[in-house]
C-alpha cells in the first residue's frame, strides 16, 4: 500500500488528450502557464488525435510535450499520455477546460497515506454561451441521483469517482491496477476508479481544487455525448456488474416498453395506447423537471431544459442498449 505523501517538490505531469482543439485549447494553456507551481516541476503533455487545425502548433507554442495516438478513443489517449509521462503525479484535464491557479497545489496536498486519487469540481464558465449554461445545469441536476459529471460540494469527502477533467493520480497504482481500459467509449475514468477502489484504495474530492469547463455549445455535440456516455456505461456494467443502479437502466427500459407495445399495436390497438400513456407521462415527468429548473432562471430556458433533458433521455436509453451489442474486454495487469 502507499504510504508517501505528496508535495510540490515531486514531478507532476498534466496529461490533456486533444483532436481539433484549437479553438479553446489557448485558454486551457494559459491557465495551466499560470499555475501556483514550480515550472521545472511540471510537465504538460499533449496527447493528440492527429488535429487538422491548429492544435498542434498552439500546444508547441505553450512549450507543451506533443504526442500521437491512433486509435482515437479518449481512453487510449489518456494511456498513451501517462505511459510518456515523467511524473511521479499525472493530473489530467481536458482541452475546454480553465483550470485555477491553485488547482495542482490543492489536489497534491490531499496524497497521503492509501490515497490514490484527488480530484475537485468541474464548474460551467461565467463566459460561456447561454446555450452551453444550460447544458451546465442539466449535467449538475442529472448528478444528483449519483453521477459525477457535475458534481459540486463544499467539503473534502472520499468518492467513489471524479472525471478525468480534474483529478490527479499516484502513477504507481495506474501502473499497478492496468491504467485506462481502452476498450471502453466512455466511462472509462470511473472504471478505473472502480478498480482503484477494489485494489483499496480510497479516492478524494477537495472543493478548492477548480476546474471551469466549457460545455457542449451545440446541440449535435450535446446528444453524441448522450448516446456515447450510455454506450459506456453498458460496457462498464458488463464488466463490474455493480456499476450500475436503477436511473442507468430506466431509459433504455422505457424506450424498450414503447417499442415493443407499439409492435404489438399492429394486431391490437390497445397496446398503442399503452405505448402513447408512457410517451404522456414521461413527458409531464420531463415538464416537471423543466419547471423545477426553469423556476430559478425566471422561466426564461424551460424550453431548453425540456430539449435538452429529453435528447439526454432518448440518447442515454439508446445508446445503453447500443452498449449491449458493443465488445468490451478487461484489463490485463
Amino acid at each position: 500500500m502507499v504510504r508517501e505523501i505528496g508535495d510540490m517538490n515531486d514531478i507532476i505531469s498534466i496529461v490533456i488528450p486533444t483532436k481539433n482543439n484549437g479553438g479553446i485549447l489557448e485558454k486551457c494553456l494559459f491557465s495551466i502557464q499560470n499555475l501556483e507551481c514550480p515550472e521545472d516541476r511540471l510537465e504538460v503533455i499533449i496527447v493528440d488525435g492527429h488535429s487538422a487545425d491548429d492544435t498542434v502548433g498552439i500546444a508547441e507554442k505553450y512549450g507543451c510535450k506533443v504526442i500521437f495516438e491512433d486509435k482515437g478513443t479518449i481512453s487510449y489517449a489518456r494511456e498513451i499520455g501517462v505511459r510518456q509521462a515523467k511524473g511521479k503525479f499525472i493530473a489530467f484535464t481536458d482541452a475546454d477546460c480553465v483550470v485555477d491557479r491553485g488547482w495542482i497545489k490543492e489536489l497534491i496536498k490531499h496524497f497521503k497515506d492509501d490515497v490514490a486519487a484527488v480530484g475537485g469540481p468541474n464548474i460551467t464558465p461565467e463566459d460561456d454561451s447561454a446555450f452551453a449554461k444550460c447544458v451546465g445545469v442539466i449535467l449538475s441536476f442529472l448528478s444528483k441521483p449519483g453521477a459525477r459529471y457535475g458534481f459540486c460540494e463544499e467539503e473534502v469527502r472520499e468518492i467513489y469517482h471524479n472525471p478525468t477533467c480534474n483529478v490527479m493520480y499516484r502513477k504507481s497504482v495506474l501502473e499497478e491496477v492496468g491504467g485506462f481500459n481502452h476498450s471502453l467509449v466512455t466511462v472509462d475514468d470511473e472504471e478505473l476508479d472502480y478498480r482503484i477502489r477494489e485494489n483499496g484504495y480510497r479516492i478524494l474530492y477537495t472543493p478548492d481544487a477548480v476546474v471551469y469547463h466549457y460545455r457542449r455549445p451545440t446541440w449535435g455535440r450535446f446528444m453524441k455525448m448522450a448516446w456515447n456516455y450510455g454506450i459506456g456505461r453498458m460496457q462498464a456494467i458488463k464488466l463490474h456488474r455493480d456499476m450500475g443502479r436503477w436511473f442507468h437502466y430506466t431509459p433504455s427500459l422505457i424506450i424498450s416498453a414503447i417499442f415493443f407495445l407499439s409492435i404489438l399495436s399492429l394486431s391490437n390497438m390497445v397496446y398503442l395506447w399503452g405505448a402513447l400513456s408512457i410517451l404522456i407521462i414521461g413527458g409531464i415527468g420531463i415538464g416537471a423537471m423543466s419547471l423545477y429548473l426553469g423556476s430559478k432562471t425566471g422561466m426564461r430556458d424551460f424550453l431548453r431544459y425540456y430539449a435538452l433533458i429529453a435528447i439526454w433521455f432518448w440518447g442515454w436509453g439508446l445508446g445503453f442498449i447500443r452498449g449491449v451489442f458493443k465488445p468490451v474486454k478487461e484489463v490485463n495487469v
